[in-house]
């Protein structure tokens, strides 16, 4: 009967281990956490494992050769109790597969947001985040004289008012 097991491997090489895994015919996986930031005022998408330096791997007990996984480059070790390797249920297995194959996670202001805007001209002036305006930009919302104006920002000049 099939069982995951809980496997660890070398700092940052997760992915490295699962591919190697995966040429040895052997099911592994290890969930995602993909973030969206800014970083100084450019929009990126990064994608990390959720447990740095963990792998789950689909082995069977009888027939399986535990050796040839602890020996695949990228990984240290099992996960083990004693002399017991570390079981994660197949439940949970489930839920982060499901779960986390499209998580999306954004400290980037959505639609509608309040933030404000930090710059020469408009300094600590509330406005509605509209949307992107490229990478480096965005679209807001000022409210100027009564009326709602579409100006375009550098990210930079934006902060989320909390």
């Amino acid at each position: 009967m099939k069982k995951w097991y809980l496997v660890f491997c070398k700092p940052r090489q997760e992915e490295r281990a699962k591919t190697n895994l995966f040429n040895q015919g052997i099911e592994a996986f290890y969930p995602k956490l993909t973030t969206e930031t800014l970083v100084r005022g450019r929009r990126v998408v990064k994608s990390a494992a959720l447990f740095p330096n963990y792998l789950f791997v689909c082995l069977d007990s009888q027939n399986d050769n535990f050796s040839f996984v602890k020996n695949t480059r990228g990984i240290s070790g099992f996960v083990s109790y004693g002399a017991i390797y570390q079981v994660a249920s197949v439940k949970l297995i489930n839920i982060l597969k499901t779960n986390c194959s499209h998580t999306s996670e954004s400290n980037m202001p959505k639609a509608g947001d309040v933030v404000n805007i930090n710059n020469n001209s408009f300094n600590s002036i509330d406005a509605i985040y509209k949307e992107p305006d490229g990478d480096m930009r965005s679209i807001l919302l000022v409210n100027l004289l009564n009326t709602q104006i579409e100006m375009s920002v550098d990210n930079k000049e934006i902060k989320i008012k909390s």
